[in-house]
């Protein structure tokens, strides 16, 4: 009954072609690997700047995520450029994070790279504060396709007690929550390279 010239089934091959297509696609999708460096609230006007670009901020958490990749660099390479999508990590609601990361430090064997990422006090959905949760961030590339699925693990932001305590104390006293471009670079609307 085995017959060694039977060829088999056309969808068996094709459930094993698409099998090794969502193995490689989930593979490929987690390809950059990001790590917490620091977090610190901008209760004054204080310029936030990396790869050409710069902004002026107050009422702004900063969050600095370091990597082993050069964001930019891979995001070129697809045809895209990466971007920043900040959330409640328990509810998922978004926080109006500045969308683009600013690269803003790389050492000398280019074996570590440091992103700056902007996220409000406050939007119109709420005050980060007062939210009780931790942030999720997540990078990812703009425009990217299945065949260019560039992102990162959601990394987790936790707010510790203290930031909390900063961030009220900056609404208690109706402290304004502004991003702006920098002088220098708002002619060019320069963005990070």
């Amino acid at each position: 009954m085995n017959d060694p010239g039977r060829r088999w089934p056309w969808w068996l091959g094709a459930l094993l072609l698409a099998t090794a297509g969502v193995a490689a696609f989930m593979l490929l999708r987690e390809r950059w690997e990001l790590r917490l460096a620091d977090v610190r609230f901008l209760d004054h006007r204080e310029k936030v700047a990396g790869g050409g670009a710069s902004v002026i901020v107050s009422g702004y958490v900063v969050v600095h995520v370091e990597g082993d990749a050069d964001l930019f660099h891979q995001a070129r390479e697809a045809n895209t450029y990466p971007v920043v999508h900040a959330t409640l990590c328990d509810s998922g609601r978004p926080l109006g994070a500045w969308r683009d990361p600013f690269p803003i430090e790389r050492d000398a064997g280019a074996r570590r790279f440091v992103y700056a990422v902007l996220v409000p006090a406050r939007g119109r959905d709420g005050e980060l504060g007062q939210s009780g949760g931790d942030v999720c961030l997540r990078f990812r590339a703009a425009g990217a396709n299945l065949l260019t699925p560039l992102e990162s693990a959601p990394l987790v932001v936790p707010l510790s007690p203290a930031l909390r305590e900063e961030l009220s104390a900056y609404r208690h006293r109706d402290g304004m929550v502004d991003l702006s471009l920098d002088p220098v670079c708002a002619p060019q609307l320069c963005q990070p390279e």
